[in-house]
């Protein structure tokens, strides 16, 4: 059972969000009526943690609430939802975003408005004005807590309000994974009944929706313990049936375990270098934490679609397996299946180009460098492999790594694995070293010079003088543009 404070303090509340400690009193004083505090603030609060959203609930109209403390605080209002008269309010607090949702409350009281939440540990509710008024509440006495969401949240519970939580909202089956992850929740036994029961109600949840609350999960590490129950839980089995194939599938002497636990293991391996890159690589680690940092889509940076990249990089050995006639296992190309896998993942959550684009990209690619340094390069082949990587050299690396590390099989050594280090470690002192050589020549240069027109052959030409630059074959833009021209000849004399 966890520690939980027995007090609601206001000055302390204050001093942990200074925002919230000055917004209370204003909500307090507006006279528009009864309005309370509830839901994942006040849960986070509980916890300790600091949530970015806040929401209340009130008998007042909530767009004169939300308009009111727009005015206040020099934010933004909106409708969120029409049908329910939610509005929010957007704000900027030190730089970063805050969202405040007003909502009426829903039935004849406030109690019947939490039953119809999704979890107890969200079903809790604080009068605002009792709060300021009386400064410190006692807790779990002057909580509105129905369903008794202090004491579930004090045990890591997590339990559905009502029989029918999941047939009213099925992104709440979702939402379950997500808690159960991000805090560290079991689930209440009529819970997880109704959760396999009403499972694949998730066809029925729009791909955005879902994607919000996978990628919350994706944004932390240690997501791999969710997923090894993924033989039981048939909620992520409705949301990632392309994995199912994976489980006990039998790998060659180089792997010590099945498709399925190794792609677990890999995810593992891949939160230990996420954690600590600048540990691992002093000299570019922290170029690769900002990296890793950058938003792909929403506010879901890098790293969390590349764990997503991680449980996904040996779907297709399913549809490659095969065995020749030594008895040795083969899985020829596997890399090809398992990108588009993930493509029709995407597809169905919804998810930008760009975050599709990525994801794709970086499995058809997580066999290169294996496959290349098994060739062992000569320097100008380096060089291309390099270049053809492209924006997602760093993140291809460090799925090769984890893949790497998760692969301890027999016919494996820690020599091997050492090699293999020492040459990503050499791929992305590179490929750090091209960032900061500016290109000789651009698009330009070629089509004013050479009188190039714009079309496929500038970008081929630009490719191939950049190849040529970083192997040290060309040196200055004079060399470069001589290079250039024999390559638009030779292509021009191929056509």
């Amino acid at each position: 059972m966890s520690s939980l404070p027995k007090v609601l303090d206001l000055h302390e509340l204050s001093a942990r969000d200074s925002f919230l400690g000055t917004l209370l009193p204003y909500l307090s004083q507006l006279g528009m009526g009864e309005i309370y505090l509830v839901g994942g603030y006040l849960r986070d609060h509980l916890l300790g943690q600091t949530s970015r959203d806040i929401d209340f609930i009130t008998r007042a109209d909530p767009g004169l609430v939300a308009s009111d403390v727009a005015g206040k605080y020099n934010g933004k209002y909106y409708l969120l939802h029409e049908e329910e008269n939610a509005y929010r309010a957007i704000f900027s607090d030190d730089g970063r975003a805050l969202t405040i949702d007003f909502s009426p409350i829903r039935g004849q009281s406030v109690e019947e408005d939490l039953s119809l939440r999704d979890f107890s540990i969200n079903a809790m509710a604080v009068d605002v004005e009792q709060l300021v008024e009386e400064e410190r509440l006692r807790l779990p006495r002057d909580l509105i807590d129905k369903h008794y969401g202090w004491h579930d949240l004090s045990r890591r519970i997590l339990r559905e309000c009502d029989n029918h939580t999941f047939l009213m909202d099925p992104v709440r089956l979702v939402r379950a994974l997500r808690f159960r992850h991000t805090l560290g929740m079991d689930y209440e036994e009529r819970t997880l009944n109704h959760m396999k029961k009403y499972a694949a109600l998730i066809s029925k949840v729009p791909g955005e929706r879902a994607a919000k609350e996978l990628m919350e999960i994706f944004m932390l590490s240690g997501s791999s313990k969710m997923f090894a129950e993924l033989e039981f839980n048939p909620v992520l089995q409705h949301l990632f049936p392309e994995l199912l194939p994976t489980i006990g599938l039998e790998q060659n002497a180089y792997h010590h375990l099945d498709v399925w636990s190794h792609s677990l293991l890999t995810l593992d391996e891949l939160d230990n270098i996420l954690a600590d890159p600048v540990g691992i690589y002093p000299d570019f680690g922290a170029e690769i934490l900002e990296h890793t940092q950058e938003t792909l889509q929403d506010i879901w940076p890098r790293d969390a679609f590349l764990r997503l990249a991680a449980l996904y990089h040996d779907t297709g050995k399913a549809q490659t397996f095969s065995r020749d006639d030594s008895g040795r296992i083969h899985f020829y190309r596997h890399e090809i299946e398992s990108s588009q896998a993930i493509r029709d993942l995407a597809v169905r959550l919804r998810f930008s180009k760009k975050a599709s684009d990525f994801l794709a990209a970086v499995l058809e690619k997580h066999m290169t460098i294996l496959l290349s340094m098994k060739q062992m390069p000569a320097p100008r082949n380096f060089t291309r492999m390099l270049h053809g990587l492209g924006n997602e050299l760093v993140d291809v690396v460090l799925l090769s790594l984890a893949d790497r590390e998760a692969t301890r099989g027999p016919m494996t050594s820690s020599e091997n694995l050492r090699k293999y280090k020492e040459f990503c470690h050499g791929l992305l002192a590179e490929y750090y070293r091209a960032k900061e050589t500016p290109a000789l020549l651009d698009g330009g240069d070629l089509i004013s010079e050479l009188s190039i027109p714009q079309g496929p052959m500038v970008g081929e030409i630009l490719d191939e003088v950049r190849v040529a630059q970083l192997a040290g074959e060309v040196e200055s833009k004079a060399e470069a543009m001589e290079l250039a021209r024999s390559l638009m000849l030779t292509k021009r004399g191929a056509e």
